[in-house]
């Protein structure tokens, strides 16, 4: 066994064994060097590592988010279309409201049944601007969204109105 004096020694060869038994008064297992370590300094060690740990994990975590999750988070513009196209429509600006109503399907996710509303709104515009053959365009939009709705059902019912108005076959 080494005595005390090579393990302190900094130019000896031999490394302090690892399983030493602690001398009396040692508690640290004898061969990590606390004696004489600040506290202020293992306080700042420790919390260095805490706010490494946090770092690492933040990290991975955003690099699992933007690897792994498809932003679906994002604000998008497609309700405030549709309330624009519908003060438009209000105010009788009906080709506007047309275009916002177009843009708002051109680049939104929408269901079904929303598509068939919006459509059908197309439609009445521009049956009321009497441009039937573009009316029945959006109406057969609506009809294939949702059949069944009560107000594509009366679509027909419109198209034909359009078209003795203006005179088209």
């Amino acid at each position: 066994m080494s005595t005390p004096d090579e393990i302190d020694d900094p130019s000896s060869r031999k490394l302090p064994p690892m399983n030493r038994e602690p001398e009396p008064g040692e508690t640290s297992g004898g061969w990590l060097p606390t004696a004489g370590v600040s506290t202020k300094l293992k306080v700042f060690v420790i919390g260095l590592t805490f706010v490494t740990i946090m770092a690492f994990g933040v990290f991975i975590a955003m690099f699992i988010k933007k690897t792994f999750v498809k932003g679906t988070d994002k604000t998008t513009w497609g309700p405030q279309l549709v309330m624009i196209a519908e003060e438009l429509k209000d105010k009788g600006l009906k080709r506007q409201a047309i275009e916002h109503y177009q843009k708002y399907l051109d680049t939104q996710k929408v269901d079904m049944e929303t598509r068939s509303r919006v459509s059908f709104d197309i439609a009445t515009l521009y049956v009321e601007l009497g441009k039937c053959d573009d009316a029945v365009v959006w109406f057969l939009h609506a009809k294939t969204a949702q059949p069944e709705e009560h107000r594509v059902q009366k679509s027909e019912t419109q198209i034909q109105q359009c078209r003795s108005r203006s005179k088209t076959s």
